[in-house]
């Protein structure tokens, strides 16, 4: 087992940690293995820890991050007692990119993780999903639910939708995009400063969590730092749901599920939670501090609300 020190980022404004009222960076510890998964089409990566024979927590990360978002959640003692596993998706963080002749579509995501439940004969399993992996979540509860005792959705509900009339439109900036990935050659970096700067100032958040996510998506070399991220996860997609599937969806979850949303997180996900939450037959939605990463900006607060969920959904079972 390896034990790793963690940066998490805790100040006044979120008054969620043990150390309320200081803007002092806090050093946790977090004891996990390093664990891979060969499935017949890729080899996905990622983090295992928490307390075995305990009930599994498979962890699910945002488009571009990995599974290091979660480990200043996982720090909290609220999960310790857990079975968890942050899984790194296809093309991110140490897991494998698609072979030349495959594509990033939203769907191959969900069947990923199922292959995976099914290689493993996982059953009765906690599923958390941040953003595009709770997304995911949401179609692996709808389709293959059977296995998957509740559902915490961090910032994601409903779906990511497309108007009809944009198809053609979807269709062409899909093909565009994924031509210019042919033949491209990855840049390299010298001043791994600047890419934290940067990718703190994308998320909105301080930059030892943008450490936190850079130190599993990047790889030294000699000439610099180089993206470990396929650059293909981020071509157009060709094609996305319409507002008339996503009821279906909703209404197939028969699990609890909870949505976690932060403060200042995604505007149109009040809008969502409006339209379309009567479609959950077990909703709860929470409320933290922090943006659209508050699982990583407010840890204690979204470690309890969880918690919490877990317990109820237990009590259920």
């Amino acid at each position: 087992m390896r034990t790793r020190s963690v940066r998490v980022f805790r100040n006044s404004k979120h008054r969620v940690c043990p150390n309320q009222g200081s803007n002092s960076i806090s050093v946790v510890a977090v004891t996990y293995n390093e664990v891979s998964f060969d499935l017949p089409h890729i080899q996905l990566k990622g983090l295992r820890g928490g307390t075995p024979g305990k009930p599994l927590l498979l962890l699910l990360h945002g488009w571009l991050d990995n599974c290091h978002s979660f480990l200043p959640l996982l720090s909290e003692p609220e999960l310790a007692d857990y079975d968890w596993i942050a899984l790194d998706f296809a093309g991110h963080g140490h897991s494998s990119h698609r072979g030349a002749d495959a594509a990033y579509y939203f769907v191959d995501y969900m069947y990923d993780v199922q292959a995976l439940i099914e290689q493993q004969g996982w059953q009765h399993l906690h599923v958390v999903g941040h953003s595009m992996g709770g997304y995911v979540g949401q179609l692996l509860g709808a389709c293959f639910g059977e296995r998957i005792a509740s559902l915490v959705t961090i910032e994601a509900f409903g779906l990511v939708t497309g108007e009809p009339e944009q198809t053609l439109q979807l269709l062409r900036d899909g093909y565009t995009s994924r031509q210019k990935q042919f033949g491209r050659e990855l840049p390299t970096y010298k001043d791994l400063n600047h890419l934290i700067q940067a990718r703190a100032k994308a998320g909105d958040f301080p930059p030892e969590l943008a450490e936190l996510l850079l130190r599993r998506n990047l790889t030294h070399t000699e000439a610099g730092f180089c993206w470990r991220t396929d650059p293909r996860v981020r071509t157009t997609s060709p094609f996305r749901f319409t507002q008339q599937h996503v009821p279906s969806v909703l209404q197939a979850l028969q699990m609890p599920v909870q949505v976690v949303l932060g403060e200042d997180g995604h505007a149109q996900l009040p809008d969502a939670l409006a339209q379309w939450g009567a479609h959950v037959q077990q909703l709860s939605v929470v409320q933290v501090a922090g943006g659209h990463h508050a699982h990583m900006q407010s840890p204690r607060s979204v470690a309890q609300a969880i918690r919490a969920h877990l317990d109820t959904s237990n009590m259920h079972d």
